[in-house]
């Protein structure tokens, strides 16, 4: 399997979690986290990285389903429709660099 392909299903899967967490209260979630990370964790030894490594690892997959859960959390919020009086921001304006 080439690394595009398990990083495209990495981030479905990702993405598929943090739909199925937003929908559950905040004091439900951290049970899911942990999962997510002794999982993460696991495959990251897996594939020959150290245990200190791993953790790291699964630390900041776990951070990155957590923003995943707020940027969906926020698009289904009652106030996400794009305000008139909100100018819209180019995104060459936030990532510097990429083309018009």
């Amino acid at each position: 399997m080439s690394v595009e392909t398990a990083l495209a299903q990495l981030l479905r899967m990702i993405h598929r979690r943090a739909l199925n967490l937003a929908t559950l209260p905040d004091d439900e979630r951290d049970p899911h986290y942990d999962h997510i990370r002794l999982s993460c964790c696991g495959a990251a030894e897996q594939i020959g990285q150290s245990p200190d490594k791993a953790a790291i690892t699964a630390n900041s997959v776990v951070e990155f389903t957590r923003a995943m859960v707020g940027i969906i959390e926020t698009g289904r919020s009652p106030g996400a429709e794009r305000s008139a009086n909100r100018p819209r921001v180019e995104s060459s304006a936030v990532w510097p660099g990429r083309p018009h």
